[in-house]
Order: C-alpha cells, then structure tokens, then sequence
C-alpha cells in the first residue's frame, strides 16, 4: 500500500485562508469600533443633559423670585442678542436679607431689591453648633408664628429649641427691617470660553463680582413674555466624544415670576 506523503498548504489555500481571516478580524473591529462609538455619544449625551438641567434648574431658582416692585416697575431685562455668539444677557433683582432680616415691609412689599454676592441665601443658618449663645445660653430668632407669617416676632430661646424653630421658616437673627449693601443687579451671561456665568453689579453696574456658573455652553437665551410674569429659558451645551465628533443639546424651561405688583 502506497502512503501519500503530507505536503503543506498551496499558495493558493494560504491567500483564501488570510482572506477570510481578515475579513472575520475587520468585522470584529467594525463591531467593536461600533460599540464604543455608540457608548462614547450616549455617554456624552448624558453628561450633556445632565449639565443642562443643572444649570437651567439653578439659574431658574434664582430667576423665579424676581418680578415688579410696589410701583410695578420691573426688576428684570432682557437683552437680546448682546452677548457673545448673539446669545442673551439676563439682568435682574431679587429680594435680599430674607434670613437676617425681614424681608416685606410695612406695606407688604419688598422692602430691598438686591443681590447676594454667591447664589442661595448667604446668612442662613442652618448648623446649630454653629451659633454662639448669650450669657443665658440663648440665641436671638425671628419668629414667624404658623397661619400669621407677617406678624414676625423676636424672641429669645434655648439653643436646644432652635432646631425646631429652623424647621418651620424661623431664621436665627431679628426681624428689624433690611439693611443691605450696594449689590444691585445679578447677571447671567456667556463669556466668550462658552461658560455661563453669574455676574454680580452694583446700582452704578460696575462688576462687584464674577463665577463660572456652567461650562461647555455654546447659546443662551431668554424671552419674556406679554403679561411679563414667565421667562422662557432656552440654554445649549455642546462638547466633543472622545472621537472627536461634536455633540450638542439644548433644554428650554418656562420660569414663572413670583413678585408681581
């Protein structure tokens, strides 16, 4: 019997074999290639909007206690198309010393229109360890009794009962009528990095101070409508994957205005 000795692949068979080799290996990474391109936008997307809910709902929280005053002169203006990119510029009053001080005056208005100097009430306090008693162990508070708000009282109690005091709208201070410094307007700009930021002016609109608010923002925009008690929102973000494709998402919010009249 004859044994057929073994002999290697043609040149032939080897090209076939690398040819479908290479194919099966430019599907894999086509594959792969895919996938991550697809997790990197989703991932940018998320960030993306993430970013912009936090800002417009921030910006919002600020914006809704704005409005007209006694003599319904407004406290907000829009100025359309001025800032960088033919973005808007949103400049606005709010009340001020609403934790130090009383803030509605004998007459149930506003009795300051201002601008704390960082966003939220600055003079809020919210640690009791953080209070200094008298001599008595007490601590000063203006007292707003339940159903009867308007009829504030100073009162001085124990350290031990301030807690309970916070937690139904008291603040730790007196309820004497509001003194405030010359912080004037708040503002809300992009500059030209494409960050929004939070710009405090005094009653000259000289700039007192200025904090990036939100990066990555490629348009900014306001509109006030006719009965001039909702302020719609509009703010884009824009930011490139890792593969250098450009993203971009835009969110709209509709603010409504707390002080009118």
């Amino acid at each position: 019997m004859q044994i057929r000795g073994n002999r290697g692949f043609t040149l032939i068979e080897a090209l076939m074999v690398m040819g479908i080799f290479s194919v099966i290996m430019g599907a894999t990474y086509f594959v792969l290639f895919s996938g991550k391109s697809v997790w990197a936008t989703l991932d940018v997307q998320i960030q993306l909007q993430e970013n912009l809910r936090n800002t417009i709902g921030r910006v919002s929280k600020e914006l809704k206690e704005t409005g007209a005053d006694g003599n319904g002169v407004m406290q907000l203006s829009i100025s359309d198309g001025t800032g960088v990119n033919n973005s808007d510029v949103i400049r606005f009053s709010i009340p001020v010393c609403v934790c130090s001080n009383i803030v509605i005056d004998a007459n149930g208005n506003v009795a300051h229109w201002g601008a704390p100097l960082a966003w939220g009430k600055l003079s809020c306090i919210t640690d009791v360890n953080t209070i200094i008693a008298d001599s008595e162990g007490k601590a000063d508070i203006c007292h707003l009794p339940p159903g009867n708000p308007e009829n504030t009282q100073d009162l001085s109690v124990a350290l031990s009962a301030v807690s309970a005091h916070l937690a139904h709208g008291d603040w730790v201070g007196t309820c004497a009528p509001c003194t405030t410094d010359n912080n004037k307007f708040i503002e809300y700009r992009l500059n030209a990095a494409n960050q929004l930021v939070r710009r405090i002016l005094n009653s000259n609109t000289v700039l007192v101070r200025e904090d990036v608010f939100a990066l990555g923002i490629a348009d900014f925009q306001a509109s006030l409508n006719a009965a001039q008690d909702v302020v719609t929102i509009v703010v884009t973000a824009s930011r490139n994957t890792i593969f250098n494709r450009p993203m971009s998402r835009t969110i709209s919010m509709d603010v409504f205005l707390r002080n009118k009249g």
